[in-house]
């Protein structure tokens, strides 16, 4: 499975889950959120009323799903910058985005249909705190993660954030863009020595093409 694209990788393994494959048995209590990097990754962020895993998941239409996966308005202004982007990062139809021919075109679409995202592009600290959680992030902690599945998630969540940044990069100063673009070249040159895990990352590769221009 290692010598797949990343992307299709997940694509396939999230598929599995939402049609009721396979993995639905890694899960243990269906009627809460809990992202598979619970065991990885800590999560803080909101916990949505219904998942992939979750049998109201497959009671609904696509549109149906979206608008039960809306925040409540009081959740929007409650919620910190850092809970509200790990919200989003793990938006169970983020998905979607990769449905399309252009994921980036596919990504506004996401975007556009989830008002945790339109809150969290509107807060005056957002592109910092997306940057403080990617930084965070060890590209070579993907090597001790000892399953296919959380792999593949694990490096789902890089091309998301990559995603945020790229859509903020003409909206933010020339210093935020210099630093974002520098910090996605160091994750890319890391993540060299490890196709096998991250495979190619044409959306890092389109921010920082994107500087040249």
């Amino acid at each position: 499975m290692k010598n797949l694209n990343i992307t299709k990788q997940v694509l396939l393994l999230l598929f599995m889950i939402i049609g009721g494959g396979s993995l639905k048995a890694q899960y243990h209590d269906e009627s809460i959120f809990t992202p598979y990097k619970t065991n990885i990754v800590y999560y803080n962020g909101y916990s949505f009323p219904i998942s992939p895993k979750s049998n109201e998941w497959k009671d609904k239409n696509h549109s149906q799903r979206i608008d039960a996966l809306q925040l409540p308005n009081d959740t929007l202004q409650n919620i910190s910058t850092l809970r509200l982007l790990e919200t989003c990062l793990y938006y169970p139809l983020n998905i979607d985005a990769f449905m399309n021919d252009d994921v980036v075109v596919g990504f506004k679409k996401i975007k556009s249909q989830f008002n945790g995202y339109e809150e969290l592009f509107g807060r005056d600290d957002f592109s910092q705190v997306l940057m403080e959680l990617y930084s965070s992030r060890d590209v070579d902690f993907i090597e001790q993660i000892d399953n296919e599945y959380d792999r593949g998630q694990y490096s789902f969540d890089y091309r998301i954030m990559e995603l945020m940044m790229l859509e903020i990069l003409d909206e933010v100063s020339n210093q935020r863009s210099n630093q974002i673009v520098e910090l996605v070249s160091e994750k890319q040159s890391q993540r060299e020595n490890l196709k096998e895990y991250y495979g190619g990352n044409n959306i890092a590769d389109r921010i920082i093409n994107k500087s040249n221009q």
